[in-house]
Order: C-alpha cells, then structure tokens, then sequence
C-alpha cells in the first residue's frame, strides 16, 4: 500500500485500478489534481479480458505517452469476417479510416495496457496508490466524500472532494451508492479460451462463424496469440466444457500442436446488457464497467469506459479550478450515458446474428443478410462498420452553430476533432494534438480576408491555446497564438472560406463550437453556462 495519512483530503478519490480507473486518475493527476487510486489488489491483473482497442483509445493512451508502446504489443488495423451455415462467408468489413491519426479498430492485450497503466500510476508522486485496499465503506455530504477500507494495515479512510467509482460490473461504489442497473442478461453461455504460441499468424479479421451448430467467434492477435470463443448448449455444465481435455479438443483446430502450457485462460461467461439507472449521485460517478456492461460481439466494453474516464476527468478539472459549473459536470451523463446505451444495443444485434442455432433459423438469416447486402447503400454501411457509431455530443456542451458558420464546420459541433499532419513554426511536422496542449484550444481555420477583431479576453482566462491553421504561411497575431500549416490528411482543409471561422475545441478533442467575429460573443455567452473562468481571477 502506498502512502500518506488515512485521513488526508484529495481533489479525487477513484475506485477500481482496471484499465479505466487507472486512465481516469492519471488523466486528473496530468491535470494537476491530487488523487486517491484504491483497489483490493497488489499488481495488475494477467487476464486477457477486452482485446478490442478503437482509435479514440490509443488518442487517450498517446496523451499518457503510451500509444507507442501499446501499438508495439497489437495487431493494428483489423476488421471482421461473418460465416453462415457451412461456413459460407455472409460479409466482410473493415472500418472507415479513422479521421483522428490513429487505427480505427485493431486487437490488443489487456494485460499489456494495465501494466503500462499500472506501472505509469505507480510511479506518479500526484497519485496516492493505495493497493491491498478492499473499499467498504462510502458516505458522502456536501461537501465530499469519504472512502473507507480494509487492508493488512487494518481499516482506514480517505476524504475526498469527489468520487469516482470504476470498480467493475460488480461494483461496490453502485451499490453503495443505491443505483441498479437496468437491461437484461442474455440466455445463451460461452466458454472464451485465449492461446498462446499459435505457429501461423492469421489475417487481422476477426472471424464471426453463425454455422448453426455450434457458433464460435475467432480473434487474432500477434506473437502467437489467438482467442477462441464458443457457444454453449443448455445441457453443458461450465466445469465440463472448461476441463483442459475438452479445451485442448476445441483449439486443436486452430493450434495442431496445442499443450496445456498454450492456454492462458478457460472460462465460461454471460454476457449482460445492462446499464446504471444513473452515472450520478451527488458527488460521486460511475465509469466503465460500473456503469454499463455490454456484450463482447462488437468489442466496445473497454474503450466505452475509457471514453468514460477523458469524458469525466477534464470535467471535474475544471470544477477543480473553480471555472466548471454543475450543469458542466451534468453533462457527463447526457453524453456518455446515451452513446454507451446504443453500444449496448449495437453489441447485442450483433450476437444475434451470430447466435442462431439450427437450419431454419440460419437459412433464414443467411438469406436476409445477402438480400440487404445487395443494396448499395446498405452494403456500404456494413463494409465500413458505421454501424459501431462514433459518440455524438451535440446534446452535451456543445454550442449550435449560427447562421453564419459554414455548413461545412457546423457539422462538426458535438464530434471529435479530426486530426490531420501539420507543419509547425519550426517546420518541424508532427499529428495536429502534438500542437493542442491537455486543455481548451481554438483553431483558427484561415479564408481570403483576415480576422478583424483580437479575441476576447475569456480565452486567456480559460487558458485556450490559439493556433492558426492555414494552406499559406502567416504570420501570428498574438504571442500565444502561432500558425500550423496543413501537411497531409486535408480532413480539416475548408476551401473557399469566404472568412476566418475558429473551432473551439474541448480538452478531450471535441468540438464545442464553431465562431467567427459575428458571433463570439454570442458563443462565449452559451459556454459560460458550462465554463466561467471569471471565478478564477
């Protein structure tokens, strides 16, 4: 367990050192926030539970300078394959190219991001890392929250302004804090065996195989790892189907000269499509699995909670730093509560498909998949995964655009950032959130006729990074404000502004609004109900 008082007040207790609740504090503790992190264990867990990783993620993980090292442990760029009855192939698809610079879907391991996460926590003199801590205890005021614990040391308590609570689908924090979780369970069991030292790497798809007697699921990795997934029948007890013969029987047509020592893991699983009633009560949040549990079939589990843990932690950093309002803090179920219940219901439709059993039933839904895929339109849809939706915003902070903004950038209030190359001032080119900084930022996308106004004062108050992107060098206006000339990846070029328009971009790269010099005032006006940095001065 790691040090300090029991009893010493932090800006942020977060409970539950899993993926999420590790990004969670290290975020806070990157914004200068003092954090409690509690978990019940000593070290990070080796169970390779998600193994889906979306670009959104590694964006996250780059801000913590651990995209690198991540992407050296995955399989980078992968898609998905679906078979029908005799495994005839049904579809094929990969994801539209991500517009944020990294992979848009790829495979990884756990175990390699939570000892990255772990080992960066461990080592970060903000964050008071309390391992060996079983939470039991919580209550909660006005004013903050306590936390109460058992460990070796025997009981103790931290005080905190705010609580997090990312403490898995069993979560303590849930149900302390009285939140029940609504949705359902599905019938059907599957036994999930991930291998190791599987001799023949496999194309980065992973494979959705609906043969109608036993449906399975196959999902790649590198240096020789390989996950299986089966369905199991209403007849099959979990010890049986996860003794090491009857693994061995199932992935030996996958690994030919598979031993005991290449399985890592057996186990049988149900999956749940649940989420909180709530992600709020009064000082305290839940994040991640706490929050909503999804079924695996379309790999959003993990990166829905981390979406979580950037969507929360600059947040409650700026209520931290006395500019963020409640309705700002408000916001953090409004957004992410939406998207993840259409996760949820994304990841079920997609286990339907795979789960049909019997020929009816498959010839049935062999048939429809051909005959909609057929459409264009549809065919299209499919393809490129948009039906795994990236998170809309628009009914968070995020300001509708005028009438005088461009119905080009309009579009993109309420959605990530896109994030082309850029060649900075010192020539040097580099992907557009090396210039943005950890906080607010404006960027100014340059036309034919230049800004006539200086900006208002609330941007420095906010502490905005102003940045000027433009096809032609210029000169900056401002000493905090610098030119970025677009490079490559034109996702954020608008030819024929007839005048400068400045997206105002949030601290975890999305786009709140879109001004020019008509209508700033209007839109600082809109933020203050989120955001007044007046307090600050």
């Amino acid at each position: 367990m790691r040090k300090g008082n029991a009893m010493d007040h932090f800006d942020v207790a977060v409970v539950g050192a899993g993926p999420v609740g590790l990004t969670a504090a290290l975020l806070l503790a990157d914004g200068g926030a003092r954090v409690a992190l509690l978990d019940a264990a000593n070290a990070p867990m080796d169970l390779p539970r998600a193994i889906s990783i979306a670009d959104e993620t590694f964006r996250t993980m780059d801000r913590l300078g651990l995209a690198d090292a991540l992407k050296e442990e995955s399989l980078l760029g992968t898609g998905s394959r679906y078979f029908g009855l005799n495994d005839r192939p049904l579809a094929s698809s990969k994801p539209a190219p991500s517009r944020i610079g990294h992979p848009a879907k790829s495979q990884f391991d756990q175990p390699v991001l939570e000892d990255l996460l772990w080992t960066k926590a461990s080592n970060d003199e903000r964050i008071a890392f309390l391992t060996g801590a079983q939470v039991n205890a919580i209550a909660q005021d006005k004013d903050g929250v306590t936390v109460g614990f058992q460990s070796d040391d025997g009981n103790g308590a931290v005080a905190a302004s705010w609580l997090i609570g990312a403490d898995g689908g069993r979560s303590f924090v849930r149900e302390a804090l009285g939140i029940d979780l609504v949705g359902s369970t599905q019938e059907e069991r599957w036994v999930v065996i991930d291998l190791l030292n599987v001799p023949e790497a496999r194309e980065p798809y992973a494979e959705f195989h609906g043969n109608g007697t036993r449906p399975y699921v196959l999902v790649p990795g590198i240096k020789g790892r390989l996950r299986l997934e089966f369905m199991l029948f209403d007849h099959e007890s979990a010890d049986e189907m996860t003794a090491p013969a009857q693994i061995l029987e199932l992935s030996r047509p996958f690994h030919p000269r598979i031993g005991t020592e290449d399985v890592r893991r057996a186990v049988v699983y149900v999956a749940h499509q649940r989420i909180a009633r709530t992600y709020r009560s009064g000082r305290s949040f839940l994040i991640g699995d706490a929050a909503h549990l999804m079924p695996p079939f379309s790999g959003q589990g993990l990166n829905a909670g981390l979406r979580d843990a950037l969507n929360l932690s600059w947040k409650l950093l700026e209520v931290l730093r006395g500019a963020g309002t409640d309705r700002l803090l408000s916001t953090y179920e409004s957004e992410r509560r939406t998207h993840a219940a259409k996760m949820v219901k994304v990841s079920r439709r997609t286990g339907a498909v795979v789960m049909a059993v019997g020929a009816l039933k498959t010839n049935v839904r062999d048939i429809a998949f051909r005959t909609v895929s057929l459409i264009p339109a549809v065919h299209r849809y499919l393809g490129s995964m948009r039906f795994i939706s990236p998170p809309d915003y628009r009914n968070g902070v995020a300001i509708k655009a005028g009438r005088d903004i461009d119905r080009r950038l309009a579009a993109s209030v309420g959605f990530a950032l896109s994030q082309p190359s850029v060649t900075g001032p010192d020539g040097g080119t580099a992907p557009l959130d090396t210039h943005l900084g950890d906080g607010w930022s404006l960027l100014t996308l340059e036309a034919e006729s230049a800004s006539s106004q200086r900006p208002d004062p609330f941007w420095a108050l906010l502490g905005a990074r102003r940045l000027v992107l433009a096809g032609t060098p210029v000169s900056p206006a401002e000493q905090y404000s610098f030119p970025l000339l677009l490079d490559a990846g034109r996702l954020l070029a608008v030819p024929r502004l007839t005048k400068p328009h400045t997206l105002v971009v949030r601290p975890d790269r999305y786009v709140a609004a879109v001004f020019t010099d008509d209508s700033e005032q209007s839109v600082i006006q809109s933020l203050r109900s989120y955001v007044d940095p007046r307090s600050r001065r």
